[in-house]
């Protein structure tokens, strides 16, 4: 009996790294999507990796069938007026605002991929979500294209990428319209290790 136990054990330690190692996987994908759309300025994918979007998505897609191809459009060209307004250099948590992160001539390499517990999420003490946190190395060679942080620009930084799960882009709401499997939430800027540009 205990020998079964311990296979059992194994089994299900096995099946969990298995799980894991692909959503690692998947998520890097994502965000390495999610990035080169930033660089090309491809609204269309950004538009369908985007957290905040698709929950619009999910919401609309659960509404009057009627009204639902006119609401989806116009869900769509709103989010793509607010991409295009997004403008300047500053670092802010606006929703876009990342596409200033990734200019065109931006270097960057993404270190660091895992898959974790959503420990923050309001439904984590009942209900098991998912987060895949990445850490993405850029380096700016331009100087008039870099970010602005703290009223200097730029050379080198860290950030911190959050992807959800496509299943949980609304809670409660497993929505099938969602094409991927990990959506782009928020960036964050790590603190240490900023390299500036020399003031000019």
């Amino acid at each position: 009996m205990k020998r079964v136990m311990a296979l059992f054990g194994i089994a299900v330690l096995c099946i969990f790294f298995v799980a894991c190692s692909s959503g690692t996987s998947k998520a890097r994908q994502a965000l390495e999507q999610y990035i080169e759309a930033m660089k090309k300025s491809d609204f269309q994918t950004l538009y369908e990796l985007n957290s905040v979007a698709q929950r619009k998505v999910a919401l609309i897609s659960r509404g009057a069938e009627a009204d639902r191809e006119a609401n989806l459009k116009n869900n769509f060209e709103e989010y793509k007026t607010l991409f295009n307004s997004i403008q300047g250099n500053e670092v802010s948590h606006a929703v876009w605002a990342e596409k200033l992160l990734f200019p065109t001539e931006s270097n960057y390499t993404i270190t660091s991929v895992t898959v974790e517990d959503d420990t923050e999420s309001k439904t984590a003490a009942f209900r098991n979500r998912m987060i895949a946190r990445a850490e993405v190395k850029v380096s700016y060679p331009n100087r008039e294209t870099a970010p602005i942080y703290e009223e200097k620009r730029i050379k080198e930084a860290t950030y911190v990428a959050i992807l959800i799960s496509g299943e949980d882009v609304v809670r409660g709401i497993q929505n099938k319209n969602i094409v991927s499997d990990w959506l782009f939430k928020n960036i964050n800027i790590k603190e240490d290790g900023i390299i500036y540009w020399p003031a000019s």
